[in-house]
This record gives structure tokens, C-alpha cells and sequence, in this order.
């Protein structure tokens, strides 16, 4: 993989990486649509996995429940079309992944909350880690 392109790229388009964790409760706000339609969709989501995290590849899944319908998406962390990303609670977990919140309804879906006061409706795409890419070296 050219790491200096990649530097290069993300330098260009002013991507930064964002400080997401398993367990927050987020709320998203995303740019969509064309040049003529753009609006921005607004959701609020639980972070169920992390794939890659603190890398430019790396992903984030999201989860929730509307109306009965279950919408589960994937983002690149990233990503360039958010607008905002409000961090609105985080809660105590004991796993990596939080595949068994899918089964869960009612009482049995609670969480404990561990959010503080000044950091619940933080904006987490301005505590972002900066992307810093450099190959991996292998002790062999």
C-alpha cells in the first residue's frame, strides 16, 4: 500500500479520522443527495462494532430501531459527507462487538450509562485523531 499517496489524499479532502467507540449512542448528520438536492439526514444511532479503528480503512457499524424496522448501516470512519456527529451517550460494555443487543427488547436492551456532564452533545468530528499512516514493519 503507498502510504504517501494515501497522506497525500486525505491531506487534499481534509479527512480526518473520527474518535468513535462500541457503546456510544451518536447522533448522525449527514449530507445526501446530488449538487441541485442536498439535505442533510439526521438519525441517532448505537455503535454496535468497529473494524480498523484509529486506521483510514477502518469502519464503524451503527444500529437502530424505528417503527419497528431495523436499520443497520456501515461507515468508513472516514467518511467525508458528515456534517455533525453529537455524541449523546455512552454506555458500559463488556464486549468488543454488541451483536447481543439484537435479540434484546425492553428491560432486558438496558445499558448503564457512564457519559459525564461535559461530554454528552460534544461534536466528535472536532476531537478527531489526526491521520497519521506509516507502514508496518514486521520483526521476522
Amino acid at each position: 500500500m503507498n502510504f504517501d499517496r494515501l497522506k497525500k489524499v486525505y491531506s487534499k479532502f481534509n479527512m480526518h479520522i473520527l474518535a468513535v467507540k462500541v457503546g456510544q449512542l451518536i447522533e448522525v448528520h449527514e449530507q445526501i443527495g446530488s449538487a441541485d438536492n442536498k439535505r442533510i439526514w439526521k438519525f441517532k444511532w448505537l455503535v454496535l462494532k468497529t473494524r480498523k479503528s484509529g486506521h483510514p480503512d477502518g469502519t464503524f457499524t451503527l444500529r437502530w430501531v424505528s417503527s419497528w424496522i431495523v436499520v443497520e448501516k456501515i461507515y468508513p470512519f472516514a467518511y467525508p459527507n458528515f456534517e455533525k456527529i453529537i455524541l449523546l451517550d455512552e454506555y458500559k460494555v463488556k464486549k468488543s462487538k454488541l451483536y447481543y443487543i439484537r435479540d434484546k427488547v425492553g428491560k432486558a436492551a438496558r445499558m448503564k450509562s457512564l457519559i459525564s456532564s461535559e461530554r454528552r452533545g460534544m461534536n466528535l468530528l472536532t476531537e478527531t485523531k489526526q491521520v497519521v499512516l506509516s507502514p508496518i514493519v514486521s520483526a521476522a
